[in-house]
């Protein structure tokens, strides 16, 4: 064990992975995921040219989603504007708005939205929806006080009240992900670039040699990645709750055991993945594509697991980052006692068990 620890520190490849990649994918992810609109620039193609599309404009300008960038002369503009992708959103006002405004009579406006971003598209058209269904409401109740009429627009309020993320932070779901991500990312490649070593080199076929037993020699291979990489990913834990100001409600000792099944896990799926390759390259090549891509999707890390089809929710069950992130931020954003996802704790345990005798029995194969 103790000349594993050394070779660890000794090799400046396993070091970089696990002491600078991860961090360095906390500050990527977190900085350049963006999941909402903030003064996204838009055109606007006033043909009406009144108080009343002013006033209409400025209610979309003065807001924190958009920012009218520019004017336009020509319908053409706007058609060229979207197809360069210059600009995501066009607002066209007809002529004759301020006529229907005044009068009280259906007053239409256009907005031309770029489709090939989906989820910008449908944020756009949502948050504009809800600009014109207040200028809407607010010029209806004119009209019904002007005729002498008090009718609540609103006869049923709607009164949110966001828990254990109030403010709504995006650096509170996104980076909470992150962990999960981050782990079962880069800890099996490590892993698995240790075994393969080992078999390039051949000094595998001294342990199939010597009286060690298949699980003895899981064990003693396993302890030390365990130990050191979870408390390298604890410290970034720590660090990134620190440094994106996140709250923290739960425990860190049930933290840290969560961080610890879920390395244990990885550092086995590691192992299993060297049983596939006798090359280092193969092996992180492997263990980019059965690791890190699949983090990102069915990892319940960055984008809800629940939106996507039933087979590939069924799929990710077979990622331990499912249960990690829920754990993780039940302890961090919630406080949840034990009962609240003790299933996702369950499961951990089990799938840390069931794969260290699988990695058993492939050493005792002679499979690895």
């Amino acid at each position: 064990m103790e000349a594993e620890f050394l070779h660890i520190i000794r090799d400046p490849l396993s070091l970089t992975i696990a002491l600078f990649m991860p961090m360095l994918l906390l500050f990527l992810c977190s900085y350049c995921l963006c999941f909402e609109l903030k003064k996204l620039p838009i055109v606007v193609f006033d043909m009406d040219q009144s108080k009343e599309s002013r006033d209409y404009l400025a209610l979309i300008d003065h807001n924190s989603y958009f920012r009218i960038a520019q004017y336009l002369r020509h319908y053409e503009q706007a058609e060229n504007l979207l197809a360069t992708g210059k600009t995501r959103c066009a607002i066209i006002i007809p002529s004759g708005f301020s006529r229907e405004v005044k009068e009280y009579l259906p007053a239409r406006v256009q907005i031309l939205v770029d489709g090939s971003d989906i989820i910008s598209a449908y944020f756009i058209i949502n948050y504009l929806s809800a600009i014109n269904a207040s200028c809407s409401a607010e010029m209806a109740a004119t009209f019904l006080k002007k005729n002498g009429f008090a009718v609540d627009l609103e006869p049923v309020k709607l009164i949110p009240r966001t828990w254990y993320n109030q403010s709504l932070r995006e650096f509170t779901y996104t980076v909470t992900g992150i962990f999960s991500l981050s782990i079962l990312g880069f800890v099996p490649i490590l892993s698995a670039l240790a075994i393969v070593r080992e078999k390039e080199s051949g000094s595998i076929q001294q342990i199939f040699a010597s009286p060690v037993k298949s699980h003895e020699y899981i064990a003693g291979k396993m302890s030390p990645y365990v130990i050191f990489l979870t408390l390298d990913f604890f410290l970034i834990e720590l660090f990134g709750l620190w440094w994106f100001a996140l709250p923290f409600r739960g425990s860190f000792f049930i933290l840290f055991l969560a961080t610890f099944l879920m390395v244990f896990a990885c550092v086995a799926i590691g192992f299993f993945i060297s049983t596939l390759t006798k090359s280092q390259l193969v092996a992180m090549l492997l263990g980019i594509i059965f690791t890190l891509m699949p983090a990102f999707i069915f990892g319940d890390t960055l984008a809800p697991i629940e939106n996507s089809a039933k087979g590939f929710r069924i799929f990710s069950y077979i990622f331990p980052s499912r249960y990690y992130t829920t754990v993780c931020r039940a302890q961090i954003l919630k406080g949840s006692g034990f009962l609240s996802y003790w299933d996702n704790a369950l499961a951990l345990i089990g799938y840390c068990v069931a794969i260290f005798f699988i990695c058993a029995w492939m050493v005792r194969k002679r499979k690895i």
